[in-house]
């Protein structure tokens, strides 16, 4: 922020610019492409077309390109059970097409009951970590669910409500913690000149963001604070982002069926 003064009187304003810190993980991690790869597939299945092919192509990309990535994700897990289900169904999905009907049958049904198990788990666990591991995890574990059901020709749209609640459970838990502080400035006068709102969040994992608003006698100077905004930004390394950025299109998804 630079201030001025003329005649003994603050009498500039700000540059609002929302400032970022923390780790130094970039903005677009690698995870984050395959972590919503949730959307990809329901908008493939329930998009209007029903394109089996293409959603089972997509998860089966996404998983193959980052697996090592996604494996060391779950070897994180806290959870034995989880971990092991997940791990299974990201090593199996690749052969999906060759699989018999008597090794199918029971993939499909464990993949479905991993998504299940992936948000009890999340919900049960204390820490914040370990449940951001398993949110980053969520979105491959029900798109693999959603893929076999739909092969089978079942209706994914209760898995699909099981990840919009995943997702939304994801956004409140793991919410970054915020405050606010008002700093005013007075004339020689004892009159109020500028009152500046400034606005923090830091999330679990350390990163931060911060925004502010300026007034200058009365008057807003720039562009108003955006809390939700800063609310986001602080949590950009976390699984809560993708919640964030996968819900409304999960949503719009869920009622057109």
């Amino acid at each position: 922020m630079r201030r001025r003064f003329v005649n003994g009187v603050v009498a500039a304003t700000v540059a609002v610019v929302l400032t970022v810190s923390g780790t130094t993980q970039p903005a677009q991690a690698a995870w984050k492409d395959w972590a919503n790869i949730i959307v990809s597939v329901a908008q493939s299945l329930l998009g209007g077309g029903n394109d089996i092919e293409r959603a089972k192509r997509e998860i089966i990309a996404a998983v193959e390109n980052a697996k090592q990535e996604i494996l060391d994700h779950i070897d994180a897990i806290a959870a034995a059970d989880v971990e092991a289900c997940t791990e299974a169904a990201v090593t199996k999905i690749a052969q999906i097409d060759s699989m018999p009907g008597s090794l199918l049958g029971p993939f499909v049904n464990g993949a479905v009951d991993c998504a299940a198990l992936s948000r009890s788990y999340f919900n049960a666990v204390q820490s914040l970590s370990a449940a951001d591991t398993i949110g980053k995890l969520m979105g491959v574990i029900h798109g693999i669910a959603m893929v076999g059901f739909a092969k089978y020709g079942l209706s994914t749209t209760g898995l699909l409500d099981g990840v919009i609640s995943g997702y939304q459970a994801i956004v409140t838990k793991l919410a970054p913690t915020c405050s606010e502080q008002t700093i005013r400035e007075y004339d020689s006068m004892g009159r109020v000149v500028t009152v500046e709102i400034q606005y923090t969040c830091v999330a679990y994992n350390g990163d931060s963001a911060w925004d502010s608003e300026l007034y200058y006698r009365g008057r807003l100077q720039g562009p108003p604070l955006d809390r939700a905004r800063v609310d986001t930004e602080a949590t950009r390394n976390t699984s809560r982002w993708i919640a964030q950025q996968a819900l409304p299109t999960l949503q719009a998804l869920r009622a057109q069926v």
